[in-house]
C-alpha cells in the first residue's frame, strides 16, 4: 500500500469518526445557524449589527444579556430605567435555543466585549422546539453556553437565570419541562462557579396560575412582566456592581430614655429570626421587644419632608421587620418621604404599643424642625397588627395612655393622614367594627388596601372604611379579588402588589 493511499485512508477514519463524534452530541450542543427564512430576513443582519454594536462600545459595557426573545423583548424604557447605568448589551434573539447563541458566540458574538456580570436565560426554546429537547439535553446545551463564555470572557461573573415558567397552570407539559430543566441548573452552576437566580414564583400566583396580566401568552413577559423580573434581578446586580444608594447606617432612636412605662417586661431579651413566608422569600421577624425605639430614614431635600411612622405586622407576637418596615421605609424614601420604622413592645401587649406609637409620633412633630420634617404632615402606616396598632392611634391621640416624659409628649400624637394595608382585629365577619375598638370623630383621612382572598381580615377593611364614610372622613379604599396577606411592599403577579403606586400617589397629594 502506497503512502498517499494510506494518508487518504486515514484521513477517511478521522472524518468518519468526527462526524460520528459530532452525530453523537445531542443538538443542543451542537451550534447552527437559525432556520433559514429567519437567518437570512432578520437573524444574521441583527448578528452583524451587534458586532458593529459591540465594537463600538467596547469597554462600555459592564452588563451582558444573552437568551432568546424574552430577552429580546426587553421594554426600552425599564432596559434604560434598570440597566442604562451599567451600558447594559443585549444578546437576545428571538427563536433562539441553545445551539443557535453557542453559534453566535462561535462567530464574534462576545469579541469587543468585556463585560463585569453577564446574565444568562435560556432554553424554553428548546423545551418547544418540534416535539421538545429532553430536559437532559437542554442542560447540557446552557452548560456549554457558560464554557463558551468562560472560554472567552474568564472575568465576567455570570448570574445563570432559571428558565421563567410557561403555560397557563402547574401542570402544563412544557412548564413541566422547564421545571425539570431548572432543577439541573443549580448544579450547573455551582459546577461553572456561577451564580443561580429562580425567581419563577415572582411570576406566578400562589396555585401555580400564570396569569395573563403578566405574560399575555403565557409565555412572553410584558411590561408588568419585565417589571417584576427587574424586581428580581436588581438586587443581584446591586450586590455585583454595588449601589449608589446612601449605605450611611440608618439612626435609631429611643422611645423611652428615662424608662419604658408599664405594663412592660424588662427580662425580655430581643431576638430577631429569618425564616420562611407564605409567598417567595424570607422574612426577619422580631420578638421580646424590651427597648422600643425607631429607626430613622430622612428622606434627601431641603424642605420639610412628609414623614410617616411604619408599623410592621405579626399578631403582636412578632415584628415582620424587613417585609413591613425596612422595605417599606426605603420605598418611602424613593418618593421622597421620610419614614420611621417603629419597633414596638411585642409579645402580647397592645397597651404598651400604642404607648410607643403616641410616644413615636410625639417625637417626630417635636423634633421636626431638627429632622426636617413638615409636622403637619406626619402620618402613620401599618399592616396587619400593625394596620391595627395604626388605625388605633389615629383615634385615641387625644390623651396619652402613659404619664408625660418631656416635651415631646406635650404636642399632639394624632396622625395626619393613615394607611392600613391588610388590617387585622379592626371588624367583625359581619363587617361591623369590633367590640373593643372605637373610632374618633376627627379620625386623620385613610387609604386602605385589602384583598378579598384574605377572608379573616377583609372586614377590618370594610368596617373602617364604612365608619369613616359615615363621619364624613376621607378615605380611599382598594380592594382586590386575590393577593392572600403578608404581601409587604414586596412584587408579585397580583395586581395588588401595585398598591405602592397608588398609595405613593395618594401620599404625594396630602
Amino acid at each position: 500500500m502506497s503512502i498517499k493511499n494510506s494518508i487518504s485512508i486515514v484521513a477517511s477514519s478521522l472524518s468518519l469518526l468526527l462526524s460520528f463524534s459530532l452525530s453523537a452530541q445531542p443538538p443542543t450542543v451542537t451550534p447552527v445557524q437559525q432556520d433559514a427564512e429567519w437567518a437570512v430576513s432578520w437573524w444574521m443582519p441583527r448578528h452583524e449589527e451587534k458586532l458593529v454594536e459591540a465594537e463600538a462600545r467596547g469597554d462600555d459595557v459592564e452588563l451582558l444579556f444573552i437568551g432568546d426573545s424574552i430577552t429580546h423583548g426587553w421594554d426600552e424604557g425599564l432596559w434604560a430605567e434598570n440597566f442604562a447605568k451599567y451600558g447594559a448589551f443585549n444578546l437576545g434573539f428571538s427563536g433562539d435555543r441553545t445551539e443557535h447563541v453557542l453559534w453566535r458566540i462561535d462567530h464574534g458574538a462576545l469579541e469587543n466585549l468585556s463585560p463585569k456580570v453577564t446574565v444568562i436565560m435560556i432554553g424554553t426554546n428548546n423545551t418547544g422546539h418540534d416535539e421538545g429537547h429532553p430536559p437532559a439535553e437542554t442542560a447540557q446545551g446552557i452548560e456549554a453556553i457558560i464554557d463558551e463564555i468562560q472560554k472567552r470572557l474568564p472575568e465576567t461573573k455570570i448570574i445563570l437565570h432559571a428558565i421563567f415558567p410557561r403555560g397557563a397552570t402547574a401542570d402544563n407539559h412544557m412548564r413541566k419541562v422547564n421545571e425539570k430543566i431548572n432543577e439541573m441548573l443549580p448544579g450547573v452552576a455551582k459546577r461553572k462557579g456561577a451564580e443561580f437566580l429562580d425567581i419563577s414564583n415572582l411570576f406566578v400566583e400562589n396555585d401555580g396560575v400564570l396569569p395573563k396580566n403578566v405574560m399575555p401568552d403565557l409565555l412572553h413577559p410584558n411590561k408588568r412582566g419585565y417589571e417584576l423580573w427587574a424586581a428580581g434581578l436588581n438586587p443581584v446586580l446591586e450586590r455585583h456592581f454595588g449601589t449608589e444608594e446612601d449605605e450611611t447606617p440608618k439612626e435609631v432612636i429611643a422611645l423611652w430614655p428615662k424608662g419604658v412605662p408599664a405594663p412592660h417586661d424588662k427580662s425580655l431579651v430581643e431576638k430577631s429570626e429569618v425564616g420562611p413566608r407564605d409567598g417567595p422569600g424570607t422574612v426577619n421577624r422580631v420578638t421580646n421587644v424590651a427597648e422600643p425605639s425607631i429607626k430613622w430614614y430622612p428622606a434627601k431635600g431641603r424642605r420639610p419632608r412628609t414623614t410617616v411612622l411604619v408599623c410592621p405586622g405579626g399578631g403582636y407576637n412578632k415584628l415582620a421587620w424587613d417585609l413591613e418596615g425596612e422595605e417599606v421605609a426605603e420605598w418611602l424614601n424613593s418618593i421622597g418621604i421620610s419614614a420611621a420604622v417603629l419597633k414596638y413592645r411585642v409579645p402580647k401587649n397592645r397597651e404598651g404599643a400604642l404607648q410607643d406609637a403616641q410616644r413615636a409620633l410625639g417625637m417626630l412633630r417635636s423634633n421636626a424642625e431638627k429632622w426636617n420634617l413638615d409636622p403637619e404632615r406626619i402620618g402613620v402606616l401599618g399592616f396587619s397588627a400593625g394596620g391595627h396598632l395604626s388605625a388605633t392611634l389615629s383615634n385615641h391621640w387625644r390623651k396619652r395612655a402613659y404619664p408625660k416624659m418631656d416635651s415631646a409628649d406635650d404636642v399632639s400624637s394624632r396622625p395626619d393622614f393613615t394607611v392600613l394595608v391588610y388590617p387585622a382585629y379592626i371588624g367583625t365577619p359581619d363587617f361591623e367594627t369590633a367590640d373593643d375598638f372605637s373610632l374618633d370623630e376627627e379620625a386623620p383621612p385613610a387609604f386602605i388596601v385589602q384583598t378579598q382572598d384574605d377572608t379573616k381580615h377583609f372586614p377590618s377593611a370594610i368596617a373602617y372604611n364604612n365608619e369613616l364614610l359615615k363621619r364624613g372622613i376621607e378615605v380611599e379604599l382598594h380592594t382586590f379579588p386575590t393577593g392572600g396577606h403578608g404581601y409587604g411592599s414586596r412584587p408579585s403577579a397580583y395586581p395588588v402588589s401595585g398598591w405602592k403606586d397608588l398609595c405613593g400617589d395618594w401620599l404625594l397629594r396630602r
